[in-house]
């Protein structure tokens, strides 16, 4: 069964000065003070009803939440299995740490094996409704690999700046989607900079990510 094909409406409010508008992928910044401390705002009355109503209650994965994501439609091309992992009871982790049900979500099982298939998953979603077509990323393997299978299936060419701590093998999965892999001799954070540099000279966009936790995370593959 297809994705719902509407999503209540909503807008961005800036944090920082209150103003609220619509949103588009290339205009992260705040028009009036340029803050890029966005965060949505939606008609939770109007997405409860939506939930409510959906066609097949029983779907098994992450785009039965649609009223909640920043999407009018889902693009054909998506899903391909994302969302919906496994909770797995630790029972000796448990134990050990005396919490009896202790469960570890296990997000092995999306269509990449990695953690940020449904971040991939999303953000590429939002950038074809957008009309998007250049993309840019840094990373250190995670993010690059989750955002290669999904500009590969949505039409969106990607560029993913590298850090040479990326095990060739990885580089090579990434570049194997079509992605212009370039490999940068410095920090994650350096080759965060390079990448930002190079999508605003170019006018393509720029996955900003969760800044410094996104790199932690990816560096230590959680």
């Amino acid at each position: 069964m297809s994705p719902p094909e509407s999503a209540p409406t909503f807008e961005v409010e800036c944090l920082d000065c209150g103003r609220r508008g619509s949103y588009h992928p290339l205009r992260p910044a705040c028009p009036a003070c340029g803050s890029l401390w966005l965060e949505a705002r939606y008609d939770l009355d109007a997405a409860r009803q939506s939930l409510l109503s959906m066609a097949d209650p029983a779907r098994r994965d992450l785009w039965r939440y649609t009223p909640l994501l920043p999407l009018s439609e889902v693009p054909p091309g998506v899903p391909m299995g994302e969302g919906w992992s496994p909770l797995l009871q630790a029972n000796n982790l448990g134990l050990l740490l005396g919490l009896p049900h202790l469960f570890i979500k296990d997000e092995r099982r999306g269509p990449t094996a990695s953690f940020k298939d449904r971040q991939a998953a999303v953000t590429t979603a939002v950038l074809r409704q957008a009309g998007v077509r250049e993309a840019v990323v840094a990373s250190t393997g995670n993010v690059a690999l989750a955002y290669s299978a999904y500009c590969a299936r949505l039409g969106i060419q990607l560029w993913a700046f590298l850090t040479s701590r990326v095990p060739a093998a990885k580089m090579h999965e990434v570049a194997l989607y079509g992605t212009q892999v370039v490999k940068v001799t410095s920090t994650y954070d350096q080759a965060k900079e390079l990448a930002a540099e190079f999508a605003a000279r170019h006018g393509y966009y720029f996955d900003r990510s969760t800044s410094s936790v996104a790199s932690v995370d990816e560096d230590h593959r959680l």
